[in-house]
């Protein structure tokens, strides 16, 4: 009975998580130590170490730079002196705001809900309070752009919510969920591009993708698989049942599908014997290639090999899926696709979308035995407490 009475408590606190925003670190490869914040629309609470100081209408400007480890606040006509921490707090669903790092220089964004901005040491810490689908519209749009149809974002939607919801204790000791790199989706801001995209959002709110024994996927996507997605453990040192080898001629003849480039023979030489492949010196030179038909783990020559993926990453190639051969000096290279390979091929989802299959067609092409559902029905076990805070 009482088994019972926790998981029904868990549920309820899954219900009520749903409603709360995410918090967003923003631009975390910079040290930001001063930026100036516009209010695009709406109004604001200016609140300062927890004390509220001001409003802010649309149009007014703030000034926020870092002075001896405190925040020091500015408008247009007065000096707030400085803090520790300052919020702005939309009175309003549409309040936005765009800010602009002017120390260093960055390009402006911008963002739905509340900012909230920390002094530290040697710089800012720039969060954004969202609302989570609002959050997702803008990982989406950033990911995979402003020009598909509804039913590609909302396959892309429900990944993105997966992914985000399965890393959002990774910067909690940061004071934040998570972050705009990449690592965690790129997130460059309010979606503002094109409204199927919210939509899209809207339409599968709650909806995530877990494996057959209710857990959250790894929900990984890239850009065009070249004709064959990766299986996880050809990049990665685990595997997974749902990311395995899928044959896929959605993304062949796709903008991203192919791509070139040459390297000079005796730099490639050189790399392989540096990478313990002695075999290279007694093995003639016509014979040194890479040929991939189909996916391949490693890339061997007698009783050496080296990863495919490591090759990619060491020369910065599109994708680790290319065919190598030598041309006097030189290797030229032949490459399918762009990205790591392992998940859903954006390129052959949006084409899936123009042929007309649906989001659970799409999904279901990429991922093996997988199920969709609202994640307020996976077990609790499958979320931990730390997730349940967003």
């Amino acid at each position: 009975m009482k088994r019972i009475l926790l998981i029904v408590l868990i549920s309820v606190g899954l219900l009520e998580a749903v409603a709360q925003p995410v918090q967003v670190g923003l631009y975390q490869d910079n040290l930001v130590k001063a930026a100036v914040v516009y209010c695009s629309a709406g109004s604001y609470q200016l609140v300062m170490d927890g004390n509220i100081v001001s409003r802010l209408e649309e149009g007014g400007i703030l000034y926020l730079t870092l002075e001896e480890s405190k925040l020091k606040v500015l408008d247009a006509d007065r000096d707030f002196g400085h803090c520790q921490q300052l919020e702005l707090r939309g009175l309003s669903l549409e309040s936005i705001f765009r800010i602009r790092p002017i120390q260093p220089e960055l390009e402006s964004r911008l963002y739905d809900d509340d900012l909230v901005v920390s002094a530290s040491d040697r710089f800012l810490t720039l969060v954004n309070r969202v609302d989570f689908d609002k959050y997702l519209a803008g990982v989406v749009e950033t990911e995979a752009g402003d020009n598909a149809e509804k039913e590609f974002y909302k396959a892309q939607s429900i990944l993105c919510r997966t992914y985000a919801m399965k890393q959002l204790d990774r910067h909690d000791s940061e004071g934040f969920s998570l972050c705009d790199g990449t690592h965690c989706q790129a997130y460059k801001g309010k979606s503002v591009s094109n409204p199927v995209i919210l939509e899209a959002i809207l339409e599968t709110t709650g909806m995530v993708v877990a494996d057959y024994n209710f857990k959250l996927i790894t929900a990984v996507y890239h850009s065009n698989s070249g004709g064959q997605t990766e299986r996880a453990s050809n990049a990665w040192l685990t595997d997974v049942d749902y990311l395995q080898s899928v044959v896929d001629p959605y993304s062949l003849h796709q903008t991203n599908a192919k791509w070139s480039d040459t390297i000079s023979f005796k730099e490639w030489k050189a790399y392989l014997i540096n990478n313990g492949m002695k075999s290279v010196s007694r093995i003639p030179d016509e014979i040194i290639y890479v040929e991939q038909m189909r996916r391949k783990k490693y890339f061997i020559l007698d009783k050496d090999s080296i990863r495919m993926t490591k090759i990619r990453e060491d020369w910065g190639f599109r994708s680790s899926f290319f065919d190598m051969f030598p041309e006097g000096d030189s290797i030229l290279i032949w490459g399918k696709g762009h990205g790591h390979g392992i998940g859903m091929s954006q390129q052959g989802a949006m084409k899936m979308a123009r042929d007309g299959y649906s989001y659970q067609d799409i999904l279901q092409f990429y991922f093996y035995e997988i199920r969709l559902m609202d994640y307020r029905d996976l077990p609790a076990s499958s979320l931990s407490q730390a997730k349940l805070e967003f």
